[in-house]
């Protein structure tokens, strides 16, 4: 009886441990897919009429400000930047961030938290998180789940790579 416990236990650990595996490959070719450079094509809003409304994102710019930004995304270790382009009310200057994939009930999830100078990426806590709705690797659509007015709402960033 013991002896078939413990095959039990060894068979269930070794589904684990071969399912945390494939997880964290599935994470890491996400991870090798949204390095390089991108430009973002399109920003959208769905579950409000964008037209009456203006959205600060990322506690720094209205959505329209990050149409023309230009991402720069590191692999190997997970830091990068983004550069907002200045003109009417928005706001110019790079923003430097460390960002990582994490998965979560099979959906997975672009990450990140801005670096300011002087400052260690482990010690920041707050940051952002976007769900992946497609990476092809020439395009990528990050999705900002956020409450507006108590409503919830979803901001689309459409990214193209930069050849």
């Amino acid at each position: 009886m013991k002896k078939s416990k413990n095959l039990m236990f060894a068979f269930f650990a070794s589904i684990f441990l071969l399912a945390s595996c494939n997880n964290s490959k599935v994470v890491a070719d996400n991870e090798k897919l949204m390095r390089g450079d991108w430009t973002v094509t399109n920003v959208s809003v769905d579950g409000i009429n964008q037209s009456y409304v203006d959205i600060t994102v990322f506690d720094e710019a209205k959505t329209k400000c990050y149409v023309g930004s230009a991402w720069h995304l590191v692999q190997n270790n997970a830091t990068g930047n983004y550069t907002v382009n200045a003109g009417g009310d928005c706001p110019s200057g790079t923003t430097k961030i460390k960002w990582f994939i994490t998965e979560e009930s099979g959906q997975y999830y672009f990450n990140f938290k801005k670096i300011y100078e002087g400052e260690r990426p482990k010690n920041v806590v707050d940051g952002y998180k976007m769900r992946v709705s497609s990476n092809t690797g020439s395009t990528i659509v990050l999705v900002q789940d956020l409450m507006f007015e108590g409503k919830p709402i979803s901001v689309n960033y459409t990214f193209q790579k930069n050849s």
